[in-house]
């Protein structure tokens, strides 16, 4: 009987526990959230066996970290006393990888972890969202520590039952790439409807006009803001370069249509649309490959 442990009973560390529960045999999870509320529903629908107390962190075998990338450190710093660094593997959800990797390795050397960061996520909160299928053919990225070859077998195998497609990386790629394909476009998200909301006070009809495009690529603005606070400010290097790279792309598009560029509007358009379409049969190929 393998125990588990789970701090942080939100969306993401919910529906890890539901994903065990569901895919996973013999293994008993404990779980715990400064939230009261969250606490209690999941005990209350038995998403949980049974609450994470001090005296059961040290019969842990694996202990994820589903909270806010700042707050692994401080939730670590509190309970270190009771942990049992030769048995427990402790790992976190976060998105992203280089801060934390760092602060383990200064902070808890004697500590094995292996940062994970699940490409998978919904803008809602809270266990009463929660899916058992969350993981399910999504990426799951683990970085490459030395941790990850002594002690990451019995991770892989629970993250690999879940459903789970597991892809190794170093952080500081992990955080440049997911600076580009996830922070950029939550922080671009935000901006449009912090746009939205100057435009109300003269045109408060302006929701009116909203096409589905528009709330679909604005529906990720609705993440919570104390998630996305950690990730901006722990990946900032990578995510200012992103921002002026967009910029330079957005300023070329500004000069096209300025000098009114037809052939290089078009090239731009074209580009983006062969791109997006290749990625949308990537995806379906993925996705019928496993089913």
């Amino acid at each position: 009987m393998m125990n588990i442990g789970i701090i942080g009973l939100g969306l993401m560390g919910s529906s890890l526990a539901l994903a065990i529960n569901k895919y996973c045999q013999d293994i008993i999870i404990y779980g715990n959230d400064k939230n009261r509320g969250n606490l209690d529903y999941v005990l209350a629908n038995n998403i949980i066996t049974d609450v994470l107390n001090i005296d059961r962190l040290s019969r842990l075998d694996i202990l994820f970290l589903a909270v806010p990338v700042r707050a692994s450190i401080e939730v670590l710093e509190e309970i270190r006393p009771y942990l049992n660094a030769e048995r427990t593997l402790i790992t976190d959800l976060g998105s992203t990888k280089s801060y934390i990797c760092r602060e383990m390795k200064e902070r808890f050397p004697d500590l094995k972890f292996i940062g994970g960061h699940p490409m998978t996520g919904r803008e809602t909160s809270g266990p009463d969202t929660a899916d058992a299928d969350l993981f399910l053919n999504k990426s799951y990225l683990l970085i490459n520590e030395p941790a990850l070859k002594r002690e990451g077998k019995i991770l892989i195998e629970i993250l690999e039952k879940i459903g789970a497609r597991i892809i190794f990386i170093d952080s500081e790629r992990h955080d440049d790439l997911v600076a580009l394909t996830s922070h950029l476009p939550h922080l671009i998200a935000i901006a449009l409807m912090n746009e939205v909301i100057k435009y109300e006070e003269e045109f408060p009809e302006i929701s009116k006009l909203m096409g589905q495009g528009f709330r679909d690529f604005t529906r990720i603005a609705a993440s919570s803001p104390v998630v996305w606070r950690d990730i901006f400010l722990t990946n900032r290097e990578f995510i200012i370069d992103k921002i002026d790279r967009i910029i330079n792309t957005l300023l070329f598009f500004k000069t096209s249509l300025l000098q009114e560029e037809e052939g290089e509007l078009k090239g731009i358009m074209e580009a983006a649309r062969k791109k997006r379409t290749l990625l949308q049969k990537e995806l379906w190929e993925e996705a019928n490959n496993v089913l």
